[in-house]
């Protein structure tokens, strides 16, 4: 055969071949991305709609899925999340389930243990590894989601166990529908979310011209620009039609709501 005309039949196939073993290698990537099952189960069968968690449930039946979980997360390899969004929802869920299982180790406590200086604080404590190290709560938190993706709409997937806490999502976090659900989140919290005493956790009072917000804002101002029109503008963004249209048509005092800290348990 003419060697130009093997040369000419060969690259076709491959052509093919390179694109076989790069589809291959890709699909093998895919099934290394973390796997968020057992976490996800435990949402699903033990959390309501609006994010009421049956502590006794994850205890009496779900326990060992949510050890499984935590063993998973100690040994995860961060190299294998190749996106920002897979490694965003990996530790936006890393720390809801470790928090739910700080609460267990606590007992369930009426109020979220927090102390600044003295007794408990289950923010600080470094109990539960995750990719190798022990880390807290804060750390997790401040060094790695705040610090990293510089993301505010975490503010509303990060549940810290308490009422006043934006709703936990009864499914986990996933970097291919991160950003659907982030968004989705920030719609609840600012324009449906209640406590468990029913009032709004973010709520306008047109008639007195205030929107009253989450403590959260005040405390994370800097992540929402460094100021009140800064909250507003996020406000905005997430609020109902209704409400979006009479903030951007009047100036509004902002309010920033006391922090219920009772547990968000069901019942």
């Amino acid at each position: 055969m003419d060697r130009s005309l093997f040369i000419k039949r060969c690259i076709p196939l491959c052509v093919l071949f390179a694109v076989f073993v790069s589809r291959r290698t890709q699909a093998l990537d895919e099934t290394q991305a973390f796997d968020h099952t057992r976490w996800d189960k435990v949402l699903k069968a033990a959390v309501t709609e609006d994010g009421w968690v049956d502590y006794g449930a994850i205890r009496r039946r779900l326990g060992s899925e949510l050890q499984g979980y935590l063993r998973q997360l100690a040994a995860a390899k961060l190299e294998s999340l190749t996106t920002a969004s897979e490694r965003m929802a990996f530790w936006i869920n890393s720390y809801n389930a470790i928090c739910i299982q700080k609460l267990i180790d606590h007992g369930v406590p009426a109020e979220v243990p927090h102390a600044v200086f003295f007794g408990k604080n289950i923010f600080s404590e470094k109990t539960y590894e995750v990719a190798g190290k022990i880390r807290s709560l804060d750390d997790i938190e401040h060094r790695i989601l705040r610090a990293k993706f510089k993301d505010n709409r975490v503010h509303a997937a990060l549940v810290c166990g308490a009422s006043s806490c934006p709703r936990l999502r009864p499914e986990a976090y996933s970097g291919k529908d991160l950003n659907h659900q982030l968004d989705d989140e920030c719609r609840r919290w600012v324009g449906k979310d209640e406590d468990k005493n029913g009032q709004r956790k973010n709520y306008l009072d047109r008639q007195q011209k205030t929107i009253h917000v989450s403590k959260i804002f005040d405390w994370f101002q800097e992540d929402f620009d460094g100021s009140t029109e800064g909250v507003l503008k996020f406000i905005r963004r997430y609020a109902t039609e209704s409400d979006r249209a009479f903030l951007e048509k009047n100036r509004v005092r902002i309010r920033y709501l006391d922090y219920d800290w009772a547990v968000n348990s069901q019942g």
